[in-house]
């Protein structure tokens, strides 16, 4: 979290070892020949405030309108980007997403069907992913 001291939290403490463990997990992936059979997905729990707070040195707190996700591998287009935020990055102007419709996507992309119902513990058939969510074709390879 950087609810506090944003930016020399960004760039001394978290985006470096991010960039060089992402950067090499991709690259490692690929040059073994793994990554078109491994689904590889950055996401967090929510989004950030798209301006800063007032806290010392302006910090971002918990922000559930937008936020931004990485995908590759596993049949992942390479490039692609799918929706669009105002030009503040906080709030949808193009095609959103919803969590449950990635969901719905990973689901795809590991071979299961989204729609598919599996029992609960009291044996009950549950959807496993609801029935409005679906597979965002435009991430698709």
């Amino acid at each position: 979290d950087t609810h506090w001291n944003h930016y020399p939290r960004m760039v001394d403490q978290l985006l470096p070892p991010f960039d060089k463990g992402f950067s090499g997990l991709i690259l490692d992936l690929e040059q073994r020949g793994m990554l078109d059979d491994t689904l590889v997905v950055v996401l967090s729990d929510h989004g950030r405030t798209p301006k800063l707070n007032n806290a010392a040195g302006g910090g971002r707190d918990h922000w559930s309108q937008a936020y931004s996700l990485a995908f590759a591998g596993g049949g992942i287009a390479k490039g692609r980007v799918v929706g669009a935020t105002d030009k503040e990055a906080g709030s949808p102007i193009d095609r959103p997403v919803s969590p449950k419709d990635l969901l719905a996507t990973m689901y795809h992309l590991l071979g299961y069907d989204p729609h598919s119902r599996i029992p609960d513990r009291a044996g009950q058939l549950i959807p496993l992913v609801p029935e409005s969510c679906g597979v965002v074709p435009e991430m698709l390879a």
